[in-house]
């Protein structure tokens, strides 16, 4: 019975260096333009001992003798929230008001998705993201351009000297659950099985929201909130830490009594 309290105990000193896991990475990505906060989901786990009702040489008693055996982390669950957006005043700055994600091609060809706007041009003329991956949808912004105007529907128009140009349109994607996509890193997600299909689509249409040009959107991280979770986290480690020196010496007790 002690062996399984320390295992017990334990499974609640992992749960919680999760917790600190993730509230530290929230904390640390506070400024973090579009970045999407996590939540940690916890859930109890096996009972084992006799079930409330289970008849025993006839007799049927109304409560059992079900022992818990701790806690884990059911899962990390993405916070897809609205951030605030700021204004820059920089062209190539964007940001998605409503739903919806900008889509980039990675190196190797692959989609992400990303609700991070801080967009620039290339030496080729082509709207890539700060690490350099392509943006879906405008063509490449000509030579001598004076300046480029993105419509709230993702539209791009270049204002030349010899007049204005349609580059096409930049387009967002949307996930019927975005708690299923897998995050790597640089604010880009990819599509998984959970989260599934992309669904293509014009901004301001089809419950996608608009863009907002010179603007980026502010990391959704509430800081009173994740300070209020850090106390939790730290206290639920501090108070298995304290049980597991308790069930140390109470075990130490019973092998001298055997003895």
């Amino acid at each position: 019975m002690l062996i399984g309290s320390v295992f017990t105990t334990s499974t609640g000193l992992q749960a919680a260096s999760t917790y600190l896991n993730v509230t530290g990475n929230n904390i640390a990505n506070a400024s973090t333009t579009g970045f999407k906060a996590q939540e940690t989901n916890f859930n109890d786990l096996l009972y084992t001992g006799s079930i409330p009702g289970a008849s025993s040489s006839g007799v049927t008693p109304a409560t059992g003798t079900q022992l818990g055996s701790g806690a884990a982390v059911n899962a990390t669950t993405g916070n897809f929230t609205q951030g605030s957006l700021e204004q820059t005043g920089q062209p190539y700055d964007l940001a998605i008001n409503g739903n919806g994600f900008f889509k980039v091609t990675l190196a190797d060809g692959t989609f992400a998705y990303t609700r991070d706007g801080s967009f620039s041009v290339d030496a080729s003329g082509q709207l890539v993201t700060s690490e350099g991956y392509l943006v879906a949808g405008p063509s490449t912004v000509p030579s001598g351009t004076t300046s480029v105007t993105i419509g709230a529907d993702g539209t791009v128009t270049a204002t030349t000297p010899t007049g204005t140009q349609s580059l096409g349109q930049i387009t967002l994607t949307n996930f019927s659950n975005p708690d299923g996509l897998s995050r790597f890193g640089s604010d880009l997600f990819t599509a998984t099985p959970a989260s599934g299909a992309p669904i293509d689509g014009t901004a301001e249409a089809n419950g996608l929201g608009s863009i907002t040009q010179g603007s980026l959107e502010s990391s959704n991280v509430s800081l009173s909130t994740e300070l209020v979770n850090l106390i939790i986290a730290q206290s639920a480690s501090s108070f298995n830490s304290q049980a597991l020196i308790v069930e140390d010496q109470t075990l130490s007790d019973t092998a001298q009594l055997i003895q």
